[in-house]
Parts: structure tokens; C-alpha cells; sequence
């Protein structure tokens, strides 16, 4: 099966989501993005005060030494997408960010709807189902196979990404 032919199913329509969604599709798979609430990236409108503090623009050392709790937790995720490599989708994504005191980076515009409309705006391809619920993964012969929904339907997946 060529990555073409593949969907994923995106569990969360937060800012991991959203991310996950749009790395998929440019991969080439098929995406549908369920998430229970009515808005993409509900929980980006509150960060920052709302301005949406998107990452810290330090080295790799420095961003790690920064984490108060296992910070191992982030080296496979900053392997694939570095802070310089965030501000850099973002900008390529129409949403510029700046640097700020203590190497805070915020969308230029000091909004965070920007980061969720230019989020949204690069997953336009994808199957976007708010308000939708998922209730479980399903799994046979101990493989993905999709989910089942709040409503009791299944959708079909050859991989599932949760990013609740």
C-alpha cells in the first residue's frame, strides 16, 4: 500500500493534532480529524494570555534544561521539528512569529487565532469532523483497524494518531 493510499484518523483537533493532520497530508495519506469540541484548537486562544507563546526559541540544550519534568520526553519531537523549524512552518504558513524577552516566541500579530486560522487553513485538504466524539480505537488481529464513535459508528483507518 503506497502512503497515498493510506488514511489516518486524527484524534484531537488541538495544536498536536492540527499538526499531525497536516504532516500527514503531506505525506500523502488521506486525513479525517474528529474532535468532540465545535472549534479547532480551542486550548491555543488561551496561551500566552491569549498572544499564543508557540515555543522558546533555544537551543535544544537549554529548551530540554527548561522542562521541569522529564524533559526526555521531548528529544524525539524536537529531533523532527526543532524550534527554529516551528517558527519556520509558521511563517511559511502565513503566521510569522517573533521573539520576545526570555526567548518567548508569539505569532507576530500577538494573536493566537492567527497560529489556529493558519493551522486550519493548512489542513483544508483534510476531513474535519467537529463535535464528534471518539470513543475507542478499534484493533484486529492486533492492528489499527479505526474507531468507534460516540455515536456508535465505526470509520475504517489504516492508522489512527491520538492527540487528546
Amino acid at each position: 500500500m503506497t502512503q497515498s493510499n493510506r488514511h489516518v484518523i486524527v484524534v484531537g483537533g488541538g495544536a498536536s493534532g492540527m499538526m499531525a493532520a497536516l504532516f500527514a497530508l503531506r505525506a500523502g495519506a488521506s486525513v479525517t480529524l474528529f474532535d468532540h469540541n465545535e472549534k479547532l484548537g480551542r486550548k491555543l486562544y488561551i496561551t500566552g494570555k491569549g498572544r499564543c507563546n508557540v515555543t522558546n526559541a533555544s537551543d535544544r540544550e537549554t529548551f530540554l534544561r527548561n522542562v521541569p519534568r522529564n524533559p526526555r520526553f521531548l528529544h524525539a519531537a524536537l529531533s523532527c521539528l526543532s524550534p527554529d523549524g516551528l517558527m519556520a512552518l509558521l511563517a511559511e504558513l502565513g503566521c510569522p512569529t517573533i521573539v520576545e524577552r526570555g526567548r518567548r516566541v508569539f505569532p507576530e500579530s500577538q494573536k493566537a487565532s492567527d497560529v489556529t486560522r493558519a493551522l486550519s487553513r493548512a489542513i483544508a485538504h483534510a476531513h474535519v469532523r467537529l463535535g464528534t466524539g471518539v470513543a475507542a480505537v478499534n484493533v484486529e488481529d492486533g492492528s489499527v483497524a479505526g474507531v468507534t464513535l460516540a455515536d456508535g459508528s465505526s470509520v475504517t483507518a489504516d492508522a489512527v494518531i491520538l492527540a487528546t
